[in-house]
């Protein structure tokens, strides 16, 4: 096993895994939901929960959220981003969860999300709440 011991390489290990094969520097769903909020083109990299987030904030205000919410599952948290987007002015969020990323409307429904659930029981690891700039 080879030990990754430079940012160079940890790219490297991303775009050998990636699972975009027209494009190995962004993977299907953080570029989805990065081409939702018309970002896609702002990074030359989508693979990680920061990669997106830096694309997010060349257009939008990106604030993360994930006190109180970490750890529980998408379904649980989808009354509780309505509060929060009432109380914060959010238009959307980005919820990661482990090995992939969703967008969701202030509402808490999904707008994008390419490995969909009918009962979404998947654990939350960070909430990004989205609003103008």
């Amino acid at each position: 096993m080879t030990t990754i011991t430079t940012k160079k390489q940890l790219r490297q290990y991303f775009q050998d895994r990636s699972n975009n094969e027209s494009n190995r520097n962004k993977n299907v769903c953080a570029l989805r939901v990065a081409e939702a909020l018309r970002c896609d083109d702002k990074v030359r990299y989508l693979h990680t929960i920061d990669d997106l987030v830096r694309a997010a904030r060349k257009v939008w205000k990106v604030v993360s959220r994930a006190s109180g919410l970490k750890g529980k599952s998408v379904g649980k948290i989808r009354s509780k981003l309505q509060d929060i987007a009432a109380k914060d002015g959010f238009i959307c969020f980005i919820l990661r969860v482990d090995g992939h990323v969703i967008l969701t409307d202030a509402q808490g429904r999904t707008c994008v999300d390419t490995a969909p659930r009918k009962a979404d029981r998947r654990k939350v690891t960070h909430v990004y709440g989205i609003r103008r700039k």
